[in-house]
């Protein structure tokens, strides 16, 4: 049976009418629905490649925040064709969509292993009642309703775990209304030297520096529980550095005056591109602690994500965080950038492993993603 299969799609429209967890969790329906919705949330969905070798001693490992995988034939072709990008051994997927409306009701992950010939472990975050802004302008009706993150390999996965991660604010209650909670997949797969432990992160964006650090030593955790330090590890994914602490208005307000106040403008926007020197310290910090080292496995310099302002979903994203007033303002400031800023937002972290060639791949027009990809070269 696959094990993402479920009977809750009648249910949908009865979930997104309920306002509150509390509601919910006092609810009939919930009473009736609930352990199915939890058997679900807990789910990894794996799948080996038919006679996939183990990696070699040296081999490529690809993270990309892939957008619900909203284009999915343009991302097939990118991991198909680009030169870089055609060698991966492994892929790292943030935002990976399972029979979303958004992005066609496809298996997400299933799909791009299918077509790359590589194995696939995807492990579910959200039951999603709701989309994004402008995600899905037609409303096509979800099928699964599952949103997660995956983990790609040419090689046996030994095992996958979909690791809890603290949760940061209730997303039943958001705009975009989801059941579940940020999880992340850690796995093992077969290489020449032995099992090696990888894990796919994708921290919280409406968070603060400190919940997103104590999110990702909850991943960290959980590698060590697999394979205690110092077993060589790698992780990989997005870290969602924005520099920005969006765990409340209070203190986005606060953090928004001291940019502009202490740091500058032009130092702010530096700041997007070196987010380990300052305002994220705390995961950096934290990776530096458990042995994990970033020197070698990123490329520094660009950013991994483009915020153009002159588009208008970006802009209204940005109107949504911050309002018109402060919008309207970084628009005039904006002018030197051509009202396009990058940030780093995606990295990687290896544990007893050696790096190097690490770069970004731009993409072409119209993008795959919103994101860029990431690329380093891994030997055991």
């Amino acid at each position: 049976m696959d094990r993402l299969q479920h009977e809750l799609a009648p249910y949908y429209a009865e979930l997104r009418q309920i306002r509150t967890r509390k509601q919910l969790e006092t609810s009939a329906l919930w009473a009736k629905i609930g352990p199915e919705v939890l058997r679900i949330l807990d789910a990894v969905d794996v799948l080996d490649a038919p006679a996939a070798p183990p990696l070699p001693r040296a081999f490529r490992v690809v993270a990309w925040n892939i957008q619900r995988g909203q284009h999915l034939d343009a991302l097939i072709a990118a991991l198909r064709d680009d030169p870089v990008l055609a060698r991966a051994d492994v892929l790292f997927l943030s935002e990976v969509d399972c029979g979303m409306g958004r992005s066609g009701n496809r298996h997400v992950a299933r799909e791009l292993a299918a077509a790359l010939g590589m194995s696939y472990a995807f492990a579910v975050s959200y039951l999603a009642l709701a989309d994004d802004y402008l995600e899905n302008p037609d409303r096509t009706p979800n099928t699964l309703a599952l949103a997660g993150n995956a983990i790609l390999a040419r090689a046996p996965i030994l095992r996958a775990i979909n690791a809890d991660v603290p949760a940061v604010r209730d997303k039943f209650g958001s705009t975009e209304k989801r059941l579940g909670r940020k999880r992340a997949v850690v796995a093992q797969v077969a290489t020449a030297a032995g099992p090696l432990t990888i894990a796919q992160a994708h921290l919280d964006s409406n968070a603060s520096s400190p919940q997103r650090a104590r999110q990702l030593a909850a991943i960290l955790d959980e590698i060590d529980r697999i394979a205690p330090a110092p077993a060589p590890a790698l992780l990989g994914g997005d870290l969602n550095t924005t520099t920005y602490q969006y765990s409340s208005a209070l203190r986005l307000a606060r953090d928004l005056l001291h940019k502009l106040v202490v740091t500058g403008f032009r130092g702010t926007i530096d700041n997007y591109l070196t987010p380990d020197q300052r305002y994220e310290c705390p995961i950096f910090e934290l990776l530096a602690a458990r042995e994990f080292a970033i020197a070698d496995f990123n490329a520094r310099g660009g950013g991994t994500i483009r915020y153009d302002l002159g588009d208008p979903y970006a802009r209204a994203k940005v109107q949504a965080a911050v309002g018109g007033i402060i919008t309207r303002a970084l628009l005039a400031r904006l002018g030197p950038w051509n009202n396009v800023v990058e940030a780093h937002l995606d990295w990687f972290a290896g544990r007893r492993l050696a790096g190097g060639g690490a770069h970004i791949v731009r993409q072409g027009r119209p993008p795959a993603s919103d994101h860029d990809p990431i690329v380093v070269d891994v030997t055991l």
